[in-house]
């Protein structure tokens, strides 16, 4: 028998929103607001957003606040209630760099604007150097599954929203599509 202990669960669920006036919104900000580095490669990142006070966000913050305390309240947290939210914007070879989102308790991402390989969402194991020294040789890359991936790829869905526990670190791919933007709204809880 096999005990799935420490197991660490990703909450991905599709949402039914207009994006067309979510997108222009993003568009507009980062015509008009300038963009920070923090994760991103590239690209544009805004500094913190309200979505309660936009009202074309306001829909999705709803969302995303009842959706957090379904996948919270499934592994015992308290209510969540977001904390801090930006605006992502990647072109041509833009990308987010390896990290975690320290000091709160749940990290999201809400996709609006999807091209065709555009990057997905990479998830690494904790402390996966060790696990791939340990098991270097051991695992057919071809038959990877929740027990033994380094990583895993989640793809990048319009009108779809991920939620992950903070602490689980993770990447964004390169935007490989020459013509067209991803554009995502990015969030933490507490």
């Amino acid at each position: 028998m096999i005990l799935d202990i420490f197991t660490t669960g990703v909450y991905y669920t599709e949402c039914n929103f207009d994006l067309e006036p979510v997108k222009d919104y993003c568009l507009q900000h980062s015509y008009n607001n300038p963009s920070r580095e923090v994760s991103n490669d590239g690209g544009y990142q805004s500094n913190n957003i309200n979505l309660q006070d936009i009202n074309v966000l306001r829909p999705l913050h709803e969302r995303i606040t009842q959706e957090l305390n379904l996948f919270a309240n499934s592994m015992l947290l308290k209510d969540q209630s977001i904390d801090s939210a930006w605006i992502n914007i990647n072109g041509h070879q833009n990308s987010n760099l390896s990290h975690t989102h320290p000091g709160v308790a749940m990290s999201g991402v809400f996709y609006i604007s999807i091209p065709e390989n555009c990057g997905d969402i990479i998830f690494e194991r904790p402390n996966s150097s060790t696990v791939g020294f340990a098991w270097f040789g051991q695992i057919d890359e071809d038959n990877c599954n929740q027990y033994n991936a380094i990583e895993w790829r989640l793809p990048a869905r319009e009108n779809t929203l991920c939620l992950f526990p903070s602490f689980l670190k993770h990447r964004v791919q390169s935007n490989s599509n020459k013509d067209l933007k991803r554009i995502s709204i990015s969030f933490n809880s507490k």
